[in-house]
Order: structure tokens, then C-alpha cells, then sequence
């Protein structure tokens, strides 16, 4: 049986399914536009965008499977009033959210490419770690601990990462 109103987390299933799908269409017609390399005769497995491409189509499917349970259940029964939304927007989680995406998209739009891969992967660990774990330090102690574990756990992440890609992977990183 359907309920008269739908929960919290039915109408967040539905916009999160929005997002997913929305998301993994353009990923798959990203992955479709890729160099396909027919002229220099490689497997058609081993293409740069088959493996986006066949995730994104699963995500896709994943995210329509999510918005037809939502919409069953009534999560599309959104009830948006002005009021409802500026306090999702001002909640203190959603803005550690927003703030995270904006580090995120900053470090994959802006620092790779601009920097060495291994300094953007740096500050990008150094900064979320420094970001979001020094809110909750209270002593002057505890910060400096955490500014310390950061930058140890942003130098160590940052090494292996690249070591990885570039040694065992063999990936050219930007």
C-alpha cells in the first residue's frame, strides 16, 4: 500500500534519481563521443570509453529503478514551499555537502591539469582534511595534530596514488 505522504528519504530517492540518471546520460554520451581508435585496429573492448560507458548505463538503469520505487511510494509529492527549501539549502549538513562538491569539482575542473598531479591530489586531501576535521577541534593541540595527520595522510595518499597510476597502471597523469 502506498502512503498519503511520502517520507523524507522517498522524496530524496526521488531527486537523487533525477540527479543519477541525469548524470549518467551525459557520462554515457561522453563515453560514445571517445576516440574508438578503428583505424589502428585495437579491440573494440579495449577503447578508452567502454568501461564509463557500460557504469554510466548502469547507474542509468539503477537511477530509473530508484525514481519508479519513489514515485510508487509518492516521493514525486515533493511539497516545496519557499520556506522548506531555504532551510534544506541553509542546513548545516547540506552545506558541508555543497562545500564538499565545491572542493571536489575545484580539484577535478581547476587543479588537475594546472598543477602536477601529485601536488593537486596533495592540496586536495590536505584541504578537505583541514577543512572539515578542524571544525571540530576545540584545543589549540588538537588542531595542530590535525593540520599534522593531514598533511602526513595528504603526502602518503598523494605518493601512492600517483605511484600507482603511473608504475602499475601505467597511466600518463597530467
Amino acid at each position: 500500500m502506498r502512503p498519503d505522504t511520502p517520507d523524507t528519504m522517498t522524496k530524496a530517492d526521488f531527486i537523487t534519481g533525477i540527479v543519477l540518471v541525469a548524470f549518467s546520460t551525459i557520462v554515457a554520451v561522453e563515453s560514445w563521443r571517445m576516440p574508438r581508435f578503428e583505424n589502428t585496429n585495437v579491440n573494440p573492448y579495449s577503447v578508452p570509453g567502454i568501461v564509463p560507458g557500460i557504469l554510466s548505463v548502469i547507474i542509468m538503469i539503477l537511477g530509473a529503478v530508484l525514481i519508479a520505487r519513489s514515485i510508487y511510494r509518492g516521493g514525486h509529492r515533493l511539497g516545496w514551499t519557499s520556506g522548506t527549501v531555504k532551510s534544506t539549502l541553509t542546513a548545516p549538513e547540506n552545506k558541508r555537502l555543497f562545500f564538499a562538491v565545491f572542493l571536489t569539482v575545484g580539484y577535478g575542473g581547476g587543479l588537475i591539469g594546472s598543477a602536477p598531479y601529485w601536488l593537486a591530489t596533495f592540496l586536495f586531501v590536505f584541504l578537505f582534511i583541514l577543512i572539515f576535521d578542524l571544525q571540530s577541534s576545540t584545543t589549540r593541540a588538537r588542531k595542530t595534530r590535525v593540520a599534522i595527520v593531514g598533511f602526513v595522510v595528504a603526502a602518503v595518499t598523494s605518493g601512492l596514488v600517483t605511484w600507482v597510476f603511473t608504475e602499475a597502471f601505467l597511466v600518463t597523469l597530467p
